[in-house]
């Protein structure tokens, strides 16, 4: 059955005739939803494609955490979640294809062909590597032939489509991947630390490193998938939910974290962790009395 909103989309591809699919499905949030309870996908692998913002994926005991632009893939038959994090505010598509055989063929291809694509990607799973433009082209491609699904000829589109996605990820899973940050990442992440207590602006960040305004978000975003200022008050979020327990007004770890208003801090507690920093405090309050009785 497929679920279609303004916000999320899922299509169960059995029912365009894909036999060794289960489901496809994509969402844009604009903020955060309740986490992913704890599941699996019996005899079929999940390819998650995360765009932009950031998600986490928490699996035999190991926290997974995706920018934009990261790929990420679930064995079969493996119990997975989002762990203690909210499903978060961005954009991601995510794709299960059967393992076994014995349901049919993999979108026409041949044998040998398939069990090799099945086989590279198994291989990669449980790691994170990097996406390409091509691959949000074929999957928002897929979205637009579901839609209008049309008899024969979707299906042939279709079945090609979803054979280029497999291809595609298959080969980017194969390329080197950068193992450390880069050094003007951590240039930045130290003078975001070292200025945790103001606003910090995007200009003198570009500054820092030496480039334009303009050529920064640009090269910011395709580092993080996320804006510069998503990503300094994503930091100062985190900052908060160890300064909250702490000190447990909230309106001065607002100020001391350099948001102007106890309001606006409140806004953006709730945009990337789903809850009011009141309702954390109150959360981990009773967290800490039920562990200690």
């Amino acid at each position: 059955m497929n679920s279609n909103n303004q916000e999320r989309t899922v299509f169960n591809l059995q029912e365009y005739g894909i036999s060794r699919g289960l489901s496809f499905g994509h969402y844009r949030y604009n903020e955060v939803k309740p986490g992913l309870k704890k599941h699996q996908h019996p005899k079929a692998l999940e390819i998650c494609f995360c765009m932009k913002g950031k998600q986490h994926y928490s699996l035999k005991g190991n926290v997974f955490a995706l920018n934009g632009n990261d790929i990420f893939i679930v064995p079969p038959d493996t119990i997975h979640s989002t762990g203690e994090y909210p499903e978060d505010k961005g954009e991601l598509f995510w794709i299960q294809i059967i393992v076994d055989p014995k349901y049919g063929r993999i979108c026409n291809l041949p044998e040998d062909q398939a069990n090799y694509l099945l086989s590279t990607l198994h291989q990669n799973s449980e790691l994170i590597f990097k996406g390409a433009f091509q691959l949000k082209y074929l999957l928002e491609k897929l979205v637009v032939q579901l839609d209008s699904f049309d008899a024969m000829l979707s299906k042939i589109m279709v079945n090609q489509i979803i054979s280029q996605i497999l291809l595609e990820t298959v080969i980017l899973s194969k390329q080197p991947q950068e193992t450390t940050p880069s050094a003007k990442l951590n240039m930045l992440d130290t003078f975001i630390q070292q200025h945790m207590h103001r606003i910090i602006y995007v200009d003198e960040m570009a500054n820092l490193i030496g480039v334009t305004t303009g050529y920064f978000k640009a090269w910011f975003k395709s580092k993080t998938g996320m804006p510069p200022k998503e990503y300094v008050n994503r930091l100062k979020i985190e900052h908060a939910k160890i300064d909250l327990i702490k000190c447990k007004s909230v309106t001065k770890v607002a100020f001391d974290l350099g948001f102007s208003s106890s309001q606006y801090f409140a806004t953006t507690f709730k945009k990337f962790t789903g809850t009011t920093p009141r309702s954390y405090i109150n959360s981990q309050n009773n967290l800490s009395n039920n562990t200690n009785h």
